[in-house]
């Protein structure tokens, strides 16, 4: 059995297992050097407010969602912050 701290998910050695220097692991490494996670979750609302309200201007709304479409708006959402 798995301790809860596992995952099935091994990122030892990547980018997405890296914490910004000074953020005590709470934030992962970023483009703009945000160590404090309440600053982050604030950044990311933000961002996630922008993602949606151009997101409208680019999908009808009958449109079908693709992978590739979800890797887009994910691009729009984090392009500006992660790494």
């Amino acid at each position: 059995m798995h301790s809860i701290k596992e995952t099935r998910y091994k990122t030892t050695g990547l980018i997405e297992a890296e914490f910004e220097p000074g953020s005590h692991r709470r934030v992962l490494k970023n483009l703009l050097g945000i160590k404090s996670k309440r600053k982050m979750d604030q950044l990311e609302f933000q961002e996630i407010d922008r993602t949606l309200k151009k997101s409208i201007t680019i999908y009808e709304l009958d449109h079908q969602f693709t992978a590739y479409d979800i890797c887009q708006i994910h691009k729009i959402w984090q392009g500006n912050i992660v790494m």
